[in-house]
């Protein structure tokens, strides 16, 4: 049980992470507190250094497992984890600023959520 409670810790700590550094990293929410350069570029290698951790965790456990249904129901499942890891770091890259990552229109984070509407006419 307690190696099944670290494995699936461990694979969850990448979705905590990216967001925090993005977050953290934004001078529109974070102001005069936010990440410099260095941190960022710090955070972002800690963040690839845990990915690849938990991804050695990932293949030593299922090598122990021993039966190939449960190989190739690993590698999809891998598959589709390091995708979506992917997809999660491209948005908070494209949040970071990196506008040439963005395949269209985006939205700002800071933009939605200090937006104000007027009030809808009653009349109506």
């Amino acid at each position: 049980e307690l190696i099944r409670a670290l494995f699936s810790a461990s694979l969850q700590l990448p979705f905590a992470l990216i967001p925090v550094l993005t977050f953290t990293s934004l001078p529109s929410v974070m102001n005069d507190f936010a990440n410099g350069l260095f941190w960022r570029v710090a955070g972002g290698v800690l963040i690839l250094l845990i990915c690849c951790i938990n991804m050695y965790f990932v293949v030593a456990y299922v090598l122990s497992l021993g039966h190939l249904a449960l190989y190739i129901m690993a590698a999809i499942l891998s598959a589709l984890y390091l995708a979506f890891v992917a997809y999660l770091t491209w948005l908070c890259l494209v949040a970071l600023g990196l506008s040439f990552l963005a395949c269209g229109t985006s939205v700002s984070v800071t933009r939605t959520l200090l937006r104000e509407e007027a009030p809808a006419d009653p009349a109506k």
